[in-house]
């Protein structure tokens, strides 16, 4: 499954940036209504920032050579970037997850894209990102309707409010016209 930051606001996945204060933290609930939330811990990308998530994600494949228990593996900074990664199919994404807070960065979207794109493609998926990405999915998989209202009201929300700003002006036209009459 890959899907990008854009598609998960549309289907009704808010996207924050975690208070907890861990590095890898990834978290994926459902709220109480309609939403979800999927929390990241923010991420400052700069030239060096850079150069240490490549390090630590070389590393981390070195050290990592067994798992500890069947929930806990050496991966956890993989399975982070993997996640940012997963998320970004489009420079709209990387705006998405700006705006969200869990990006800051002085690379263009362009160049954060292609960053994130060339790095994925040597990180390993650790329990952190499967386990996420399954939450995700079952998120998908058991809220259909949900998901379908909720990207029509985003998607059209403009026009929504003008029908109703329009409606709401006829009435009160309408209302004015037959007190008129009386």
């Amino acid at each position: 499954m890959s899907i990008g930051a854009i598609e998960l606001v549309q289907s009704g996945v808010k996207l924050t940036a975690s208070k907890a204060g861990c590095f890898p933290d990834m978290r994926c609930q459902k709220n109480k209504f309609f939403f979800g939330e999927l929390s990241l811990s923010p991420l400052v990308l700069d030239d060096v920032m850079a150069c240490w998530l490549v390090n630590m994600a070389a590393l981390e494949s070195v050290e990592a050579t067994t798992a500890v228990t069947w929930d806990v593996d050496g991966y956890v900074v993989s399975s982070y970037l993997s996640m940012l990664a997963m998320l970004k199919d489009r420079e709209e994404d990387v705006h998405e997850l700006r705006k969200s807070g869990i990006l800051t960065s002085n690379f263009s979207n362009a160049q954060t894209l292609a960053f994130f794109k060339g790095l994925s493609q040597h990180l390993r998926l650790g329990y952190n990102y499967l386990n996420t990405l399954g939450r995700i999915e079952e998120y998908m998989s058991r809220r259909p309707v949900r998901i379908a209202i909720h990207k029509f009201v985003y998607n059209n929300y403009k026009t929504i409010a003008a029908v109703l700003s329009i409606a709401g002006a006829l009435i009160g036209i309408l209302k004015a016209l037959y007190s008129l009459k009386r």
